[in-house]
Parts: structure tokens; sequence; C-alpha cells
């Protein structure tokens, strides 16, 4: 990342730069760690409620507050965005263009890789049937928005249905518990991610 181009970002009042991943996991500049689970929660309810919309494509989202900011750009795998204090000189589209330069500039998530060794692979297949038992589990914290909920964890996670493994699982179960916990909070929100768990014991 170029100093310059940092500096002239951080001049316009913004401190904490992220990037979120649609399957969950975040990045965030070293000043915006303190609030990584924030911006966690705030990215499932983002992408919940994009799913949701349906064909309604949304490519930018700014929120401005009396004292502080935050805009994001949505990616076809997730958004990137900054959290900002207003300044007297600080230029809400000059913050884009700083944004369009620094997005670059930040880690991407790793990418899950095939973990084989000698030719076997540790990787355990699950049968796809077990969506239909987590499903039934789910119903009874969600209720009727189990099915759009699910609908949409799936298509964000990518989940293969054909050629599933735990690992595929472990990764639905966790975000789907942080959508529900959105919905039905966090202590029920972990108990249910709990419960589904337990399918793969």
């Amino acid at each position: 990342m170029k100093p310059e181009t940092l500096d002239r970002f951080e001049k316009k009042g913004s401190t904490w730069l992220f990037r979120c991943h649609n399957n969950g996991e975040v990045v965030t500049s070293q000043t915006g760690a303190v609030y990584k689970s924030e911006i966690s929660q705030m990215a499932t309810v983002i992408f919940e409620t994009i799913g949701a919309l349906g064909d309604i494509k949304v490519d930018r989202i700014q929120i401005m507050g009396e004292k502080k900011g935050i805009i994001m750009e949505l990616e076809s795998d997730g958004l990137v965005g900054s959290l900002f204090q207003h300044s007297p000189d600080a230029s809400v589209d000059e913050l884009w263009r700083a944004l369009q330069e620094l997005k670059k500039q930040v880690p991407q998530p790793a990418e899950k890789q095939k973990v084989e060794t000698a030719g076997v692979q540790l990787r355990a297949k699950v049968d796809a049937q077990i969506f239909d038992e987590m499903k039934e589990r789910v119903k009874g914290y969600l209720g009727d928005f189990t099915e759009r909920i699910f609908k949409n964890q799936l298509k964000a996670q990518r989940i293969n249905l054909d050629e599933l493994y735990d690992e595929d699982v472990r990764r639905f179960i966790l975000a789907l518990g942080k959508a529900a916990s959105m919905i039905i909070g966090p202590s029920k929100g972990h108990e249910m991610t709990n419960r589904l768990m337990t399918l793969l014991k």
C-alpha cells in the first residue's frame, strides 16, 4: 500500500478500512480491528437484506451520522468499505475515490483449499440430506424466516450439494448462526449453532 494514498485517505477522516467476505471472514485495517465483531454483524445484516431484495441490485451503501459515517461498495464475493469521522474538509466524493484506490490494497480472505496427503483425501464427504435435518431444527428458532435465510446462505456460501464436505457444512452452520442472531439474538443463535453442529458428530 502506498503511504501517500493511505495518508490522503486518512486526512479525510477515515481510519477504519475493512473488507467483508460473504463467507463470514473479515479483514480490517490495524486501527479498525477493535470494531471487527461489529463490522461482521453489520455485514451479515447487509448480505441478508440484499438477499431478500431479490432482483434489486445494490452497488453502494452510504450512511451519514452527525459525527461519523460509513461507505461501502459491494463486490461479487463481499463488500469493502470504511467507517470515518467527519472533518471540516471531508468530501464524501473524495472518500469514495480514495476507497476505489485503496480497496485493491486490502488483503483478500484466503480461498478454501483442498487438503490432500499422498493422494488420500482428508476431508469427509457429507450426504446432502443433512440439510433437511438442519432445516427442521432451524424452524424451531426461525419459523417462517427459515426458507429465506437457508436459501440466502446456501447461495452466499456457494454450497455444492452434489459434492458436499464436512467443512462446507460447518461453514454454512456458522454463517447461518450469525444470520439467525440478527433475528433471535446472540444467545439463541449460539444455541441453534451448537444444535446444528451435533449433526456432524
